[in-house]
């Protein structure tokens, strides 16, 4: 079964086409293009790397989240418009980062900048390929997330752009920063081999909180609402 996986949840975007465990392709960008730019070219690129026309392709995976509100939206748009009726995976971003350290031996934190001294984190261990969840995916903030890490058992590793707000908690010994801190699309397709295929219709977005501009908007709600009953 051929294999279409991609990410474009944060500032990168990456591609893969696989065959089982075989991968036939990678691509990966990192130019400071907006997705709308660069992945559906990146995904061109990766195809015929691979030698695989679109039509070939049986199954479609994509992270949904959390990760760049627009980001999400664009992939997974990409992969619905791309599937026609075809089967598709929603891998988590987390889970897909965690990927990343599947072979360490090592239990994976996959850590978001969310802004707003905030990080997305999951923690993952992993036994003959499968990955184990440790710390739910969950938006937190830098203290909180300290404290979950903290409690983990055995040796670490700190992956994602959030892991440098982490970093003084690296060791070297039983904490350590990952090499890879941008998602793989092998890791995608990792990831989507132990999770169930959907509709494409079904494939949603994982946002975990509100965008900044509705956080705005309550907010503006809300002391309107205050100022209201103050007046009355």
């Amino acid at each position: 079964m051929k294999l279409l996986s991609i990410d474009s949840s944060g500032k990168t975007a990456a591609v893969a086409v696989t065959e089982g465990p075989r991968i036939l392709a990678e691509g990966f960008a990192d130019e400071g293009l907006t997705h709308s730019q660069m992945l559906l070219p990146l995904v061109d690129e990766t195809l015929k790397k691979a030698g695989i026309s679109l039509p070939e392709i049986d199954l479609f995976a994509v992270t949904n989240g959390p990760g760049s509100f627009t980001g999400l939206r664009i992939g997974c748009s990409l992969v619905k418009g791309m599937a026609l009726g075809r089967p598709c995976v929603a891998v988590p971003t987390l889970q897909a980062l965690a990927f990343n350290e599947a072979d360490s031996g090592k239990t994976a934190v996959a850590l978001l900048d969310a802004r707003c001294s905030q990080v997305y984190m999951g923690a993952y261990s992993f036994s003959e390929g499968c990955a184990h969840c440790e710390i739910a995916d969950q938006a937190c903030s830098l203290t909180a997330a300290e404290e979950k890490i903290g409690k983990l058992q055995g040796p670490v590793v700190l992956l994602g752009d959030g892991a440098y707000l982490l970093g003084n908690l690296a060791d070297h010994q039983r904490i350590v920063l990952g090499q890879y801190h941008a998602i793989l699309g092998k890791s995608v397709a990792r990831a989507a081999a132990f999770l169930e295929p959907g509709a494409p219709g079904r494939l949603l977005p994982t946002y975990f909180r509100l965008s900044q501009a509705e956080r705005e908007y309550q907010m503006k709600q809300q002391k309107g609402e205050k100022n209201g009953s103050i007046g009355l």
